[in-house]
């Protein structure tokens, strides 16, 4: 094979592994561009599927609550049930004593009761007793059979809430299931593009150069900001108290190379959102547990209005957000086998806007 054959047969070979023509490339420099562009596609889509990961895992955790509450509710009825029941054959055994006690005092029903009287005061008054005993015996008797019929029916509402709690656990395990299957696939992708990019060989000096002047910048605010630590004590704020941008960068700083983790909330691992939601917390600042929800508290700043410690985020409704630091650059949590890093903003493309929650 000569030189020509050859070098045709490697611009093949790279187009149909990644899926974009190479041969418009003027240099290796437009092929990594459009490595780059590639990986940022399929990163973001990554960071979609992290945010709906932890959605349905959230719902995952919502239905075992309600299923438990909902099971605690049948065990409480069923006992209510099986007691009303006691009282019924108490109720009966008193009726049925009342009646043995008349038999053996030769009164065979409450007429004899009646018609044993002395005279006309102890007639009236054994008609009066004998009518409210009868009427106790029967309203006490039906109203316990009434209650137990309403916590029967009780307990079949409850037990068919149970069933839909479940089937909808179901389902969203199983939605869950696929989330996880199409992100690792998406996940493998990102891998080969990786290897992808390091065959080029350019390396992304300009990428590089920001990120290195932003990790210096937050390294000079740690420095300044005395007693920064990476404690999960909260601290305590006044109400109208503003938090310090200096030391929310310093604070988030403490957590560069946490792993990510789905779901996680704590310095053992986070996702994009329980990093936001940790390191605010620290200062007193409660912020909701998802990227979109977060994305409506606070005041909107633009691109040019960023602030450090405000937060930055990507798509609307958001599914990755992290804290900007300052240089065009932001601490974030950004996927699955990956940790927490700062990276540049001008690489991304899906920058929806930042919110300042001062």
């Amino acid at each position: 094979m000569n030189r020509k054959t050859l070098s045709v047969a490697i611009a093949l070979t790279l187009a149909l592994s990644t899926g974009t023509s190479v041969f418009a490339a003027s240099s290796s420099s437009s092929s990594l561009a459009q490595v780059k562009q590639q990986k940022q596609g399929l990163e973001i889509k990554v960071e979609k599927l992290n945010d709906q990961i932890v959605q349905v895992m959230q719902q995952i955790d919502g239905n075992k609550k309600d299923i438990s509450k909902v099971s605690d509710n049948i065990k409480n009825t069923q006992t209510n049930i099986e007691s009303t029941e006691k009282d019924i054959k108490s109720q009966q055994k008193l009726f049925n004593q009342r009646v043995k006690a008349m038999y053996i005092n030769g009164m065979n029903s409450y007429l004899g009761v009646i018609l044993d009287a002395d005279n006309l005061n102890d007639f009236i008054s054994r008609l009066d007793n004998v009518t409210k005993v009868m009427g106790f015996d029967k309203g006490v008797i039906s109203d316990l059979s009434d209650k137990k019929e309403e916590l029967s029916n009780q307990k079949e509402i409850l037990n068919n809430d149970n069933d839909k709690l479940l089937a909808l656990k179901s389902d969203n395990e199983k939605k869950l299931s696929k989330l996880n299957s199409d992100k690792e696939s998406q996940t493998a992708l990102i891998t080969s593009l990786d290897a992808k990019e390091k065959e080029l060989a350019v390396a992304d000096t300009e990428t590089s150069k920001v990120i290195a002047s932003a990790a210096n910048n937050v390294q000079q605010i740690r420095n300044a900001a005395p007693r920064i630590t990476g404690s999960s004590e909260s601290v305590s704020r006044g109400g109208d108290a503003a938090v310090s941008s200096s030391a929310v960068v310093a604070y988030a700083s403490n957590f560069l190379g946490v792993p990510y983790v789905w779901g996680g909330t704590s310095p053992s691992g986070f996702d994009c959102s329980g990093l936001v939601q940790y390191v605010y917390a620290h200062f007193g600042i409660n912020l909701p547990r998802t990227s979109q929800e977060q994305q409506n508290v606070g005041v909107a700043v633009s691109r040019s209005e960023l602030q450090p410690g405000d937060l930055v985020f990507f798509g609307s409704p958001a599914y990755h957000v992290g804290i900007y630091v300052g240089g065009g650059s932001f601490i974030n949590a950004p996927k699955t086998g990956d940790v927490v890093k700062i990276a540049s903003l001008d690489n991304r493309s899906d920058f929806t806007g930042g919110r300042r929650v001062k």
